[in-house]
């Protein structure tokens, strides 16, 4: 997303204009969901997606003529066979697009874009909102913890006003005659990647490119070495046994702890079980997790909380190489967060 929103300053930075298209609701079977953002250009060449397929041709459309209107507007794009056009989509939904055109003379608009590729760029838990009421005169703010940066109509939000953003969910909300819509557009929770072998160097890229930030932890010089892991944010050599406390492990984060054995695994696990990250996820077979648990066990910690973790890390897909291993440990992340996130499971199904 930050190079999608990058894209949009570069271009009004240059006093081109753009569309915004933004699935602000959805109703039945559809490719992409709330918060769905695509950008059409003047060019004529776009950017992001809302799904694909002839919706996305509709909103495209729609998105060019609010450029040539220079206006905004709500679009109802219908995806089953209607009274107005028989579409022979393959779903069977509905899909609200606000078709948000973008001025670049508009005051503000530059820095709440700005705003929010910092607030993208350091990971921080942010909000992206939007005042609908009127499509005519939208309100457009990036909201974080005791902070708004707006422009339109909510360019004079203030942080007390805008806790109703806060929300895990995208989606529109109302109050007497005020519309908004706002979605979250970062979440707190890093994932901490303990071990620097084969595996994590094959997880991390995968990692990255989805949108999580990793950072690397190994007790070996040579594992923990960050040109190994260019796509992590950090990378720390430290001692397995006493691991330091200005790591910052915390509850909104994820761990995957893939050592090199068994002892440096029971190191790790015993002490981020007692800080309860989000998720703890553990390699290895079952007769060294049984034989961890013992430890565990003899440690203090209930069997609901080892039990708790996901061991063995990752679905169950028959993976056996790292590059495979990687992709079902990834697929579980994406799982997760995706139900932390609030998202509805996924639509495609298997034949």
């Amino acid at each position: 997303m930050e190079a999608f929103y990058t894209r949009l300053y570069e271009t009004l930075q240059s006093g081109q204009p753009a569309v915004l298209l933004t699935v602000v609701a959805s109703r039945g079977s559809t490719p992409r969901g709330i918060g769905s953002h695509q950008a059409v250009f003047a060019d004529g060449t776009t950017a992001g997606t809302v799904g694909g397929g002839y919706q996305e041709y509709l909103a495209i459309q729609a998105g060019r003529q609010c450029l040539e209107s220079r206006q905004s507007a709500f679009r109802r794009l219908i995806l089953h066979p209607n009274d107005e056009e028989d579409i022979n989509a393959a779903c069977g939904g509905e899909l609200t697009v606000f078709c948000q055109y973008l001025d670049p003379a508009l005051p503000g608009l530059l820095d709440v874009l700005a705003a929010i590729i910092q607030a993208l760029r350091q990971k921080t838990a942010s909000w992206l909102a939007l005042d609908v009421s009127d499509e005519a005169h939208w309100g457009m703010a990036l909201v974080r913890e005791g902070q708004v940066q707006g422009c339109g109509q909510m360019a004079a939000l203030q942080a007390v006003d805008a806790a109703w953003c806060r929300q895990n969910v995208a989606g529109l909300a109302a109050d007497g005659q005020r519309r908004w819509y706002s979605e979250p557009l970062t979440y707190p929770g890093r994932v901490f990647v303990f071990g620097g072998g084969h595996v994590s160097q094959a997880l991390v890229p995968v990692l990255a490119s989805i949108g999580f930030s990793c950072i690397v932890v190994d007790d070996r010089a040579e594992f923990a070495d960050p040109a190994l892991f260019p796509q992590a944010d950090a990378v720390y050599k430290a001692d397995y046994e006493a691991l330091p406390a200005d790591l910052g492990v915390t509850q909104d984060d994820y761990v995957c702890i893939m050592t090199r054995g068994h002892v440096g695994d029971y190191d790790v696990q015993r002490q981020m079980l007692a800080i309860k990250p989000y998720y703890l996820g553990v390699i290895g077979s079952r007769r060294k997790l049984a034989f961890v648990k013992e430890k565990l066990l003899a440690d203090g910690f209930s069997a609901a909380e080892i039990d708790a973790c996901h061991a063995p890390i990752g679905l169950a897909i028959s993976a056996v190489t790292p590059a495979e291993i990687a992709i079902s440990i990834a697929a579980e992340l994406i799982a997760v967060r995706a139900k932390r996130e609030g998202r509805e499971k996924s639509r495609y199904r298997k034949p």
